[in-house]
């Protein structure tokens, strides 16, 4: 993915991290591939718990390579993920060269901290977004032209989420887990 990565806080692609809710909004005019990336994933915000859950992001990819998710959310039935929104979409990216996800300035992702009240507590690009298993390429319009696309996306690093680039300590971290990271389950046009 260039620089227009996948766009909305944590993946996962933030990727990847504990996200309960997801809304859906695109800027990316037709035509595309819509590809489905699911993994387990780790969050990490000063003050806060960890957070772990299986995530499922929802990917529109267009021939050029843009990328942009479109929801977010943990597997159905995570119990693990409880209080966590995550909107703001889409998040933006671009392959095959990853980097970055760009989730937004504003904070979009949130946690209820009790009493139905939402708090703010990551937004921004997320670094060190990889692929950890190579490409296919993905039919991305109606006359058979691909775009090649990560078979799984890694997000590594401390303090690897926030407004700044790596280092704040008042970042948070954002990581996949485990060797498969986030895989793609599927693309289609």
């Amino acid at each position: 993915m260039s620089t227009k990565i996948l766009k909305t806080s944590m993946l996962a692609l933030a990727g990847a991290v504990a996200f309960a809710a997801a809304g859906s909004a695109s800027a990316m005019p037709p035509p595309y591939a819509m590809c489905t990336f699911k993994g387990e994933t780790e969050l990490t915000v000063p003050g806060q718990p960890t957070t772990s859950c299986w995530l499922t992001l929802t990917t529109k990819v267009n021939c050029a390579g843009d990328i942009e998710v479109v929801a977010a959310g943990p597997v159905a039935g995570q119990a693990n993920c409880p209080g966590l929104f995550l909107g703001n979409f889409p998040w933006t990216g671009s392959t095959p060269a990853l980097g970055t996800i760009d989730t937004g300035a504003g904070g979009s992702v949130a946690a209820n901290t009790g009493g139905g009240m939402l708090t703010m507590i990551a937004g921004g690009i997320v670094y060190n977004v990889s692929d950890s298993g190579g490409f296919s390429n993905q039919v991305c319009d109606g006359v058979g032209n691909t775009v090649q696309v990560p078979n799984a996306v890694e997000v590594t690093g401390l303090n690897n989420f926030g407004f700044a680039p790596n280092g704040s300590s008042s970042n948070a971290t954002f990581n996949t887990v485990g060797p498969d990271h986030l895989v793609n389950r599927g693309c289609v046009f």
